[in-house]
């Protein structure tokens, strides 16, 4: 119960905030004002955050953030009250796809570049609502090619999958990216397990550890993130896993990523040029603020909703470049 009340003081203190912060006025009466809609505070976010505003005040616009804690109803209150101070152009990170109408509602007819979280493709327009990004299904065909360079010579191969959130666009493409290209093979995939750790190295453990108990065999570990990975590895060296017999894959090229590489702890992940998608998100936020066209930004897609970063692959024999 006294968790339940803390969380709604908390959600409420957000909203609070959000009503007198605002798209705070900058230095520069008639400069864009640009504002951000995180999914949530704490490291990752507050990251981007920082990075975006770095990006903004490069190119003479004002920048303001607001962090929903992942409540649908703070997004929806923070994009309406900064609406209401003048911003020109959101940048958005849904706390879900599947709110993402009553966010554009909220925004009226102000543009808005989504990140972090991939809204459906319908809910995109060209050069009015677009989607900065990688694309996640090569991230997951990059682990599959791995598996079967690394395996090619057996004839069965089995894997465990560890998941994002449920319904999150990184899930769904890097495991459909994955699961898609190893059918590909035309080998015979066994997924031996398969959960959700929510991009947590804790969750990861633990599910892990369950897992091991069942004394089933595998042969390699792919995760969505490399905080999954992470967890995956910890786990297997606490129960003694004779550890070169398998094979642990991430995703983001994190430090501890290319640590656990370097260190020949993990063997692969995928890295996902961030800096690049918050250098293309304010760009495209500055042109439609502007009302122009995002073609000319790299990346961007003929059908002018997409804005796509290249993943790059990372092991052993380049990790160093990427540390």
């Amino acid at each position: 119960m006294m968790k339940k009340r803390m969380g709604a003081m908390l959600m409420a203190a957000a909203i609070v905030s959000s009503l007198f912060i605002g798209c705070q006025k900058a230095d520069t009466a008639d400069g864009v004002k640009v504002y951000y809609a995180a999914i949530e505070s704490g490291t990752y976010y507050e990251g981007w955050a920082e990075q975006l505003e770095d990006q903004a005040k490069m190119r003479g616009l004002e920048f303001d953030v607001g962090y929903a804690e992942n409540s649908v109803e703070t997004q929806d209150a923070q994009i309406k009250n900064a609406l209401t101070q003048g911003c020109d152009v959101f940048l958005c990170g849904p706390v879900s796809s599947d709110i993402v109408t009553e966010l554009k509602a909220a925004a009226g007819d102000t543009p808005m570049v989504f990140i972090n979280n991939a809204p459906d493709e319908g809910q995109l327009e060209k050069d009015r609502y677009i989607y900065v990004a990688s694309d996640e299904y090569m991230a997951g065909q990059y682990q599959a090619e791995y598996i079967l360079e690394k395996l090619g010579g057996k004839d069965e191969i089995n894997i465990v999958i560890l998941k994002g959130p449920k319904g999150a666009s990184g899930t769904n493409g890097r495991t459909s990216g994955l699961k898609q290209t190893l059918k590909a093979s035309g080998k015979k995939i066994n997924y031996v397990f398969e959960d959700f750790a929510d991009y947590n190295e804790e969750t990861a453990r633990e599910l892990m550890e369950m897992f091991l108990r069942t004394g089933r065999t595998f042969d390699c570990v792919a995760a969505n993130n490399d905080d999954m990975a992470l967890g995956a590895v910890a786990a297997c060296e606490e129960a003694g896993l004779a550890m070169d017999s398998v094979f642990f894959l991430g995703v983001d090229a994190s430090a501890g990523g290319c640590q656990a590489i370097a260190d020949g702890r993990m063997d692969f992940t995928v890295y996902q040029a961030m800096s690049d998608q918050i250098a293309a998100a304010v760009s495209a936020a500055e042109k439609l603020a502007a009302g122009q066209s995002v073609k000319e930004i790299e990346g961007a897609t003929e059908d002018g909703k997409y804005i796509l970063i290249p993943f790059e692959k990372v092991d052993a024999g380049n990790v160093e470049q990427y540390r």
